[in-house]
């Protein structure tokens, strides 16, 4: 019903009227319309004013041509003679009127009493021997109390002598609806989008004109059908921005052109005319990387932005002063990492393994410590090298780039999916070492925890957050022992839990000793990992495209069947070899098979979702980032904002 409410309350309005009047259609009687003007006769060259004046009886109402909720709008259009200049029809600033009925109450747009609808006509300079003028006009209206007159259509006219301008009775009532007008009232210049069901229009205001407006104005639209007149407005007011939300009757309407209206202030004792003008905002457009005119970085073009980045970040380098602090925030971020939900499948995996060897010896639980703190430390030393080894070869670079290589992703998902399918038990890895020896079962215990050190980091790199973002940009600003360093620092403070916990044996010994619940607990921890397998999906979906999602989780299903027979057919237990072998074939052929997919996923053309049009938000105008426009912003005294980020 909401969605025609428009008509729907309209043909309620004109069945109540027909059924409880009986009236014609020709029948007008609340309503008495003549053509009056502001000048007895008219001169040669005069300017001069002529309405249709609008005579209505008490408790009875006509409308806007913005109508509201209920009514049809009062439309008057002008025939003049020839060489005679007309404007368009000017109307008063109307009333708000509020009708309840049983379930439903109507908002509308009315004039009741006397009123002047006016049109300004320019007469020529000369005649050619007229003795008088005739001014026709036809009004569209409806009139309406508690219930509504059908709809009826007027025809007008006046005849006016030529002759010297004298005022007439009217003129001055003419006159005072004149300034009550649209084309008399201040002007308000605004924009307009829409966003989640509502209409946004967002004004920069003077204090003085945010005073007169209030907290609670009102907004008349000449079109009506585009917001729900009763559902009120929503205000906003941040940096001298005012922004107006109204819910609109068609979530799905797009602005096609100019919108105006009168705004009234919150007592209504005042009225602005509000305008949008052209200003509207398209935020729909997508181009592909190929579509944006940037040079190659080895072409003499792009020179010009290469000089334009240099001397944008030439006197942004973080002072020496600060090298103590963004250790600190190294530091600080890196024990942050074990809390954020990047890590946490990691943590429950090492978690599970303290648990499986709190019956250890306390040395053995430290080894463990080291190699995982180990694995944190070599894994950012390498990380760190690849980040100056791509900068100092000109790539630009930062934290977090391997998530904007596919194969990176890809291979991320497949661990993290395998490691799943093995806690849940659909295969065992290493039960081949078992009756091998207790020192080579040890020696592979610390490489396991070396590897999910690794594995830690690998996952934990977008997750650094804000006390990462300024030490990074210090790091891979300076010299290289500055990097190495502050990625020491990020590595101590990651891997600081893990050292700590297996120094201190009463915590080590307050975990439950292994039983039955471990399985338990092992399946549990699965679910973490598919999770994080879903936030890599995420990933590969927004740089990509939807099809990569759909061929990744094509090939996890495959990867998925191989992973099942190798667990049922290569148990190392079992005395058939041809069982093994099966096992092992199956599994080897599905990785083939994902590889293939792999290599079409990594060929798909990647995904741009950046308009190249400015777009224009509670007043703030963002535009695509150029370095050379940038840089004439600064030079001119500017502060330029780059607002970016990244889907992980």
């Amino acid at each position: 019903m909401l969605a025609n409410s428009k008509r729907i309350r309209l043909l309620i309005c004109f069945l109540i009227s027909l059924a409880s009047l009986g009236l014609s259609p020709a029948q007008s009687g609340p309503v008495k319309l003549e053509l009056v003007s502001d000048t007895g006769s008219v001169s040669p060259g005069s300017t001069f004013k002529v309405s249709v004046k609008a005579t209505i009886d008490k408790d009875w109402h006509i409308y806007w041509i913005g109508s509201g909720e209920s009514g049809l709008p009062t439309e008057v259009s002008w025939t003049a003679p020839d060489g005679f200049e007309t404007t368009p029809t000017e109307y008063p600033v109307p009333h708000k009127t509020v009708q309840s009925f049983p379930g439903l109450t109507l908002t509308s747009h009315t004039y009741e009493d006397i009123v002047y609808f006016t049109t300004s006509i320019t007469a020529p300079s000369n005649f050619d021997d007229l003795k008088s003028i005739k001014v026709l006009a036809s009004v569209d209206w409806q009139a309406c109390k508690e219930t509504c007159l059908p709809p009826v259509t007027t025809p007008l006219s006046i005849d006016l002598p030529i002759g010297p301008t004298t005022a007439t009775l009217d003129s001055e009532s003419i006159l005072s609806d004149w300034n009550k007008s649209q084309s008399q009232l201040p002007i308000i210049k605004a924009l307009a989008r829409t966003d989640f069901g509502h209409l946004e229009i967002s004004s920069k205001l003077s204090k003085d004109l945010q005073n007169q407006i209030g907290k609670d104005p009102y907004l008349m639209l000449s079109d009506s059908s585009i917001i729900k007149e009763s559902d009120g407005l929503m205000m906003d007011l941040e940096n001298d921005v005012l922004t107006l939300f109204a819910p609109l009757e068609d979530e799905s309407y797009e602005i096609n052109g100019l919108l105006q209206g009168f705004l009234l202030t919150s007592d209504s004792s005042k009225a602005f005319w509000l305008t949008t003008e052209t200003l509207t905002i398209d935020e729909t457009q997508t181009v592909t990387a190929s579509s944006k005119s940037y040079p190659s970085i080895d072409s003499p073009e792009a020179e010009p932005y290469l000089k334009a980045i240099e001397e944008l970040t030439k006197n942004n380098q973080t002072k020496k002063g600060s090298f103590f602090l963004m250790l600190f925030f190294a530091f600080l971020g890196g024990i942050i990492l074990n809390l954020m939900p990047c890590v946490f499948p990691i943590l429950g995996i090492k978690i599970l393994g303290f648990v499986q060897q709190s019956g250890s010896d306390k040395r053995k639980i430290r080894l463990h410590g080291w190699a995982f703190a180990s694995g944190i430390f070599v894994s950012l030393w390498l990380l760190v090298s690849v980040l100056f080894l791509v900068r100092n070869s000109g790539e630009s670079v930062g934290w977090g780039f391997q998530f904007q290589h596919p194969w990176f992703v890809l291979s991320l998902i497949g661990v993290m999916f395998i490691f799943s399918l093995n806690l849940f038990g659909l295969f065992e890895i290493g039960t081949s070492l078992i009756g091998t020896g207790s020192k080579l079962q040890n020696k592979k215990g610390l490489l396991g925890s070396f590897f999910s050190g690794i594995l830690a980091v690998l996952v934990a790199t977008p997750c650094t957050g804000p006390f990462m973002g300024p030490a990074l940009g210090f790091a891979l600003s300076g010299p290289e022992v500055q990097g190495y360093a502050l990625f020491t620092s990020l590595a101590a403070g990651l891997s600081l839990p893990y050292v700590v916990l297996s120094y201190m044996p009463k915590l080590v010994d307050a975990l439950p000793r292994p039983g039955k619940w471990m399985e338990t607990f092992k399946q549990f921890m699965a679910f973490p990992l598919l999770a994080t397998v879903i936030w890599l999906l995420n990933i590969l979906g927004k740089a990509i495209g939807l099809s990569s999602v759909i061929w990744t989780l094509l090939a996890l299903v495959i990867l998925a069947l191989g992973l099942w027979i190798y667990g049922k057919y290569s148990n190392p237990l079992s005395s058939k070899p041809m069982t093994k072998w099966l096992g092992r074939m199956a599994l080897l052929l599905s990785c083939l098979i994902c590889f293939k997919i792999a290599q079409n996923v990594t060929q798909m053309d990647s995904v741009v979702a950046e308009s190249t049009n400015s777009k224009t938000v509670h007043g703030l105008t963002y535009e695509p980032f150029d370095p050379i426009v940038a840089l004439e912003h600064v030079k001119n005294g500017k502060n330029v904002f780059i607002d970016y980020t990244a889907v992980w």
